[in-house]
């Protein structure tokens, strides 16, 4: 059989990272697991762990489980439930963190599409079953996509598919009850990241957020697209039409035009790291283009560190490559700030990123 011996991949939730067509992976450094980081779970300490793994309850438990600085609340008819601010934040801030109630393998070993499939449900509904009754409860009320809104009844496969993140270079994916009611806009307020150490998806700040302001996360798709492509990818994933505010200006004020423009920039800031050949003159014309992406996502609203970061590296490496020492420290600089405020002050790639400047001034 065309399958035999093979993984069949089953694609869920986020298959595609939605941070990658601003070019930052959401993936921590493979060193995450070092046993030098772990001052980091001292640190965790003072956050609020909303972690389903410790208490298998409803999801309004785990919301109220220590004064919350968020709450549930019904969005639109559209989305359904929501999460809001109830204190300020600022950006790089991070508001959530959460264990995965259900994780499932994101592939499975089968000879058939069919028996593939036959798999992951089984697969899902073990883990649904082993659950807390009041977990159930909680996992069928989110939405199932291709489910709801048709004579089929909603199935614990649905949910998960619909809701559940791939987590970057984890063979399982995870369904969190809180962070899977946060809604989708496509200029999103805050940034999710898996920290394979802590086993926990964080979510983080994108900008300042104002006390009672919904807390939105981007569901794709995986390339910077006008708007006709963004609405089209999202109602054949996800079955809705968006109706966020990056959705409702279109071009108005050329957000189109600019999403492209970011997505041709990126591309060609890839293209030539990837070839590896940066001379003092080839440097001038890709840090402009560098400059240029980043003035445009800032225009776009799409500035923070999740966005970001990846092109404050791509400066880095093009200084660094054609000797402009002080340019590659600031681009530096700024990625470490960019890192801390979408991974994490603590994270591994924050602490890598240090070490790294402080290689440079050890070198003066």
């Amino acid at each position: 059989a065309a399958f035999s011996h093979q993984h069949f991949f089953l694609f869920i939730m986020m298959a595609n990272d939605p941070f990658a067509c601003f070019g930052g992976d959401g993936s921590s450094s493979s060193s995450d697991d070092d046993d030098a980081r772990t001052n980091n779970m001292e640190k965790a300490d003072r956050l609020r762990d909303k972690s389903n793994f410790e208490q298998p309850s409803a999801v309004t438990d785990l919301l109220h489980k220590h004064e919350s600085s968020f709450e549930m609340f019904d969005a639109t008819l559209a989305s359904g439930k929501g999460l809001r601010a109830v204190v300020a934040y600022k950006q790089g801030d991070e508001i959530i963190r959460e264990t995965a109630i259900m994780r499932i393998p994101n592939s499975q070993p089968a000879a058939s599409r069919e028996a593939a499939e036959q798999l992951h449900k089984n697969a899902i509904q073990r883990a649904y079953n082993s659950l807390h009754h009041e977990s159930q409860k909680s996992v069928m009320a989110l939405a199932s996509c291709n489910e709801d809104g048709t004579d089929v009844a909603r199935t614990p496969q649905g949910v998960y598919d619909t809701n559940s993140f791939r987590l970057e270079n984890d063979p399982k994916g995870g369904l969190f009850l809180t962070i899977a009611r946060i809604n989708h806009s496509c200029r999103p307020n805050v940034t999710h990241f898996w920290s394979p150490r802590l086993q926990q998806k964080l979510i983080f700040a994108a900008r300042d957020i104002v006390i009672g302001e919904e807390l939105l996360t981007i569901y794709g798709p995986g390339q910077c697209m006008a708007t006709k492509g963004r609405r089209e990818y999202l109602n054949e994933r996800f079955s809705f039409e968006c109706n966020c505010e990056m959705c409702r200006e279109g071009n108005a004020n050329g957000g189109d035009e600019r999403m492209l423009k970011i997505q041709a920039l990126q591309e060609d800031i890839a293209l030539q790291s990837s070839s590896g050949l940066v001379s003092t003159t080839d440097a001038e014309g890709q840090l402009a283009s560098v400059t240029k992406c980043l003035a445009l996502m800032k225009e776009q609203g799409l500035g923070g560190g999740a966005f970001t970061k990846s092109l404050f590296h791509h400066g880095y490496d093009i200084c660094l490559a054609a000797g402009d020492y002080d340019g590659a420290r600031s681009y530096l600089n700024s990625e470490l700030t960019a890192v801390m405020d979408s991974e994490g002050v603590h994270s591994t790639k924050a602490i890598e990123i240090e070490e790294a400047l402080k290689n440079f001034q050890d070198t003066e």
